[in-house]
């Protein structure tokens, strides 16, 4: 199997106007549109770093129950996923503007190496973690390429997932 590409996470929301709101006003995702999942619920269609983040009701027959408390990255008990990692252009500045919010800091920032990194708790018991990369020397020099790249990756899924869903 060859991968070609990361596609999207999906988040089942207790309340998914709560949750979209989150995304959209402290993380800046932009919403790209809607699609009909199989059920007949409404999947929404989040750009966050260029990359699909699916937000909808949980389906018939299933129900949120209360996130378990959130241990040093991730949930203290749980399934296997730990965390959903969002680069962030400062990590400091990111989580006071988080915690302002009233968002749940679960670790404040930390350092390994080349990255910074804390984590939050977002709506619905999903984890977040906050890192932003330090990047010196021969390397700095290349970070507008990268910016730039990132730039290109976001505006091509934009208009794949519009032109997917008869959008323009």
């Amino acid at each position: 199997m060859k991968v070609s590409s990361f596609d999207h996470v999906h988040v089942y929301a207790a309340d998914p106007a709560r949750s979209l709101a989150f995304y959209e006003h402290h993380l800046g995702a932009e919403r790209v549109g809607e699609l009909r999942n199989a059920i007949g619920g409404v999947n929404h269609l989040l750009l966050l770093g260029g990359q699909l983040l699916v937000i909808g009701a949980f389906p018939p027959g299933m129900s949120p129950q209360p996130a378990p408390a959130a241990g040093d990255g991730a949930l203290a008990t749980g399934f296997g996923v730990a965390h959903l990692g969002i680069n962030v252009d400062d990590v400091d500045a990111a989580l006071a503007e988080l915690e302002a919010a009233g968002v749940p800091v679960l670790a404040r920032t930390r350092h390994a190496g080349l990255i910074r990194y804390a984590y939050v708790q977002a709506p619905d018991g999903v984890v977040l973690e906050l890192t932003a990369y330090r990047v010196t020397g021969t390397l700095r020099a290349a970070m507008p390429l990268l910016g730039a790249y990132n730039r290109l990756v976001h505006g091509a899924r934009r208009v794949l997932v519009k032109a997917a869903l008869g959008r323009k």
